[in-house]
């Protein structure tokens, strides 16, 4: 009788079960999670503006932008959702934005407040090309890097064929829960950041 390599006979005419060391059963594709039916389960939403390394994306469905109220803790590099109560309250510490959806050539989705014009319509540079870069990003990789000297930033956007990315199955209000969880929404002026804002 013939048999495997990895085989032991323990009795006549009966083999034993495979050798588990045997490369044959420990191989598996390192590019394909599905087959270890591996989910990842959204745990953390970064929010910011998109890193100045990175190509990215902006989700262009209508349903995944939203014009809100945020607060920003520059030394922390923190930001706050606010509720609008809160934030017509807080005029001098909150900002509007529009709250898009982006994703980096990597996979990692992330929230972006990009800047909108004030309230007396005033703009700047900063602001008037990073909503240029969002607008680009719908449609093509693109990257955003400061030029502090002309004082706005430089937009440029990927020549290569590149594929399109893979979104998330996440809703916008999932993604805005996972972000902004954990006492990152504002609710109310007895929220510990305002409180020490107010030097309370």
């Amino acid at each position: 009788m013939t048999r495997r390599p990895n085989e032991k006979i323990e009795a006549e005419g009966h083999a034993a079960t495979p050798d588990p060391f045997d490369p044959a059963s420990l191989r598996i594709d390192p590019q394909s999670e599905a087959a270890l039916g591996v989910e990842k389960p959204l745990v953390h939403v970064r929010v910011g503006k998109p890193d100045r390394q990175a190509f990215f994306r902006v989700r262009p469905d209508a349903e995944y932008r939203l014009e809100m109220a945020v607060l920003e803790l520059k030394e922390e590099r923190e930001i706050y959702a606010v509720l609008p109560n809160v934030a017509w309250a807080l005029p001098s510490e909150t900002r509007i934005v529009e709250m898009r959806v982006g994703i980096t050539r990597a996979g990692t989705v992330f929230l972006w407040p990009v800047p909108l014009p004030t309230p007396d319509g005033r703009e700047n540079a900063w602001h008037t090309t990073a909503r240029a870069a969002a607008e680009f990003a719908e449609t093509k990789w693109t990257r955003m890097v400061a030029n502090m000297g002309a004082g706005c930033y430089d937009v440029t956007v990927a020549s290569a064929d590149i594929s399109e990315p893979i979104w998330s199955a996440a809703t916008f209000q999932e993604l805005l829960r996972v972000a902004f969880g954990n006492g990152r929404l504002i609710d109310s002026l007895d929220h510990p950041v305002v409180q020490r804002l107010l030097g309370k």
